[in-house]
């Protein structure tokens, strides 16, 4: 409730007569002068909406349209001349800005699943959580730690985007206010071990997955091997993971070890069984969570094989071996079994002419691309292409007669190159491609081993094209030299 600036200053009654006024209080001189009541100087009073919510309104309507940095996307765009959001204290304001960040980083709704699987037959079975950063963002109250680890994240993407070097000054700062808030968190038995301190890690994390400021992964490698402790010091009991956030945050640090544990030849606690089933206690387990499950025993294997490399009479071998049949036959298991969760197949094969594919993204050397019932089922199948190349590349070693293996790593690999039309459309957002890299990085390892000269580079361009939609690790495989190990 404002006085409303610009208006006559004058008395009432010349204000309604339309004539000037000397502004002589109590009474002024004109109505003196004509003998008039002078009605006096209360000034008019106007209602201005500012409610939270018409704010918040008012800043989704000035974000509509496509996402600030999908205008980057095409090889040969130019940088949109349009201005960022303008950046203030205000909490409102910060929260507008988060909800223009999910926008563009998380899928559309058109490619996300049902909450409820169709099939009732399958009744131990769920679709996969909502992605984690939708539920930290939609917490009604973040503490400090994760609202400004957010901001970070959000202001970089944004300014990166539109080329605003002042608001990504603003970025960095609140980066570097973060890890320093991450410390005390950390340092604090009340606060260690809380779901916004693991989620604040995973947001510095992807921070560092994006921006690269320390170097390929090894940022992002650090603070997901912090979020490892944390979650051992938590322990297995399902009572710590009961809430959503804490769900979506233990599912995701399992996908991290794994990954983690494949690239580095190291397996980890998550592969114990204890973990594979208590923190889940009575609630089902998605089928991406069951993929997962078996995963998480090929980091053991591929640390086992590397300590006996150079020994061909080894024993040990013969075990790996049995041990590498015994998780192809439940691979094969789970994707059959993907197969009957849908009253329709969960993925087919279109023309790839006909796929909805972004400027960025040259044509590939296959006639036919995959599309998917929804981005979760996209992810399992990359996954499950993936962890069958690196599989068979154990079993490859192992054999006396390859080309079997060869055969399915080649397979697989190409059914990982036939999906990335799907993870990188605009309606993926930024997390299809974040889902991509794994997948991605190991068919263009498995291309470069078979020599494979027309995959690998077409694999090779849509990572510089990762790197230019702001995802800084597909940038460190394509400068990786032939053969070495990208960390």
């Amino acid at each position: 409730m404002v006085g409303i600036p610009g208006r006559s200053k004058g008395c009432k009654t010349c204000r309604r007569r339309k004539i000037g006024c000397d502004l002589q209080e109590p009474q002024c001189g004109q109505c003196k002068k004509s003998g008039r009541h002078c009605e006096g100087f209360d000034k008019d009073i106007a209602f201005i909406h500012r409610t939270p919510q018409g704010l918040l309104r008012k800043g989704q309507e000035q974000c509509q349209g496509p996402a600030p940095w999908e205008t980057l996307c095409g090889a040969n765009s130019t940088l949109t001349k349009q201005m960022p959001p303008q950046i203030n204290n205000a909490a409102i304001y910060v929260d507008g800005m988060l909800h223009t960040f999910l926008v563009a980083f998380l899928p559309s709704s058109p490619i996300l699943p049902s909450p409820i699987l169709p099939l009732s037959h399958h009744s131990n079975i769920t679709v996969p959580a909502p992605p984690w950063m939708r539920i930290a963002i939609a917490l009604p109250r973040r503490g400090p730690l994760l609202s400004t680890a957010l901001q970070a994240l959000c202001m970089t993407k944004i300014a990166r985007a539109h080329g605003d070097q002042a608001l990504l000054m603003q970025g960095m700062a609140a980066h570097t206010q973060a890890l320093r808030a991450l410390q005390n968190a950390i340092n604090d038995k009340n606060t260690a071990l809380t779901d916004e301190t693991l989620a604040a890690i995973r947001v510095l994390g992807t921070y560092e997955l994006h921006e690269g400021t320390m170097g390929s992964v090894v940022g992002w490698t650090s603070h997901e091997e912090g979020v490892d402790q944390l979650v051992q010091l938590r322990g297995f009991n399902s009572s710590q993971y009961e809430s959503e956030l804490g769900q979506a945050l233990f599912g995701e640090v399992r996908r991290s070890a794994m990954i983690r544990g494949l690239q580095f030849f190291k397996g980890s606690f998550f592969s114990e069984k204890r973990w594979c089933i208590e923190p889940w206690g009575a609630k089902p387990k998605d089928y991406v969570q069951q993929l997962y499950d078996i995963g998480l025993l090929l980091p053991p294997i591929l640390e086992e094989l590397h300590t006996i490399q150079g020994l061909p009479n080894d024993p040990r071998r013969a075990q790996i071996w049995q041990r590498c049949q015994h998780l192809e036959d439940r691979f094969s298991a789970w994707h059959a079994r993907l197969l009957t969760l849908f009253p329709t197949l969960p993925y087919w094969e279109e023309p790839a002419e006909l796929m909805d594919r972004s400027s960025d993204i040259r044509p590939g050397p296959f006639e036919t691309s995959f599309d998917f019932l929804n981005i979760h089922v996209a992810d399992g199948l990359g996954f499950f292409w993936a962890l069958r190349i690196l599989l068979h590349t154990v079993l490859r070693r192992l054999s006396d007669a390859p080309e079997q293996s060869d055969a399915i790593i080649g397979a697989c690999a190409c059914n990982i190159a036939r999906s990335v039309p799907y993870f990188t459309q605009p309606k993926c957002g930024f997390l299809g491609v974040q889902w991509l890299i794994f997948p991605l990085k190991t068919a263009f390892s498995a291309f470069r081993q078979m020599g494979w000269e027309t995959e690998w580079e077409w694999s090779r361009g849509v990572m510089v094209a990762m790197k230019n939609r702001g995802v800084s690790y597909g940038g460190d495989i394509v400068d990786a030299q032939w053969g070495e190990r990208v960390r």
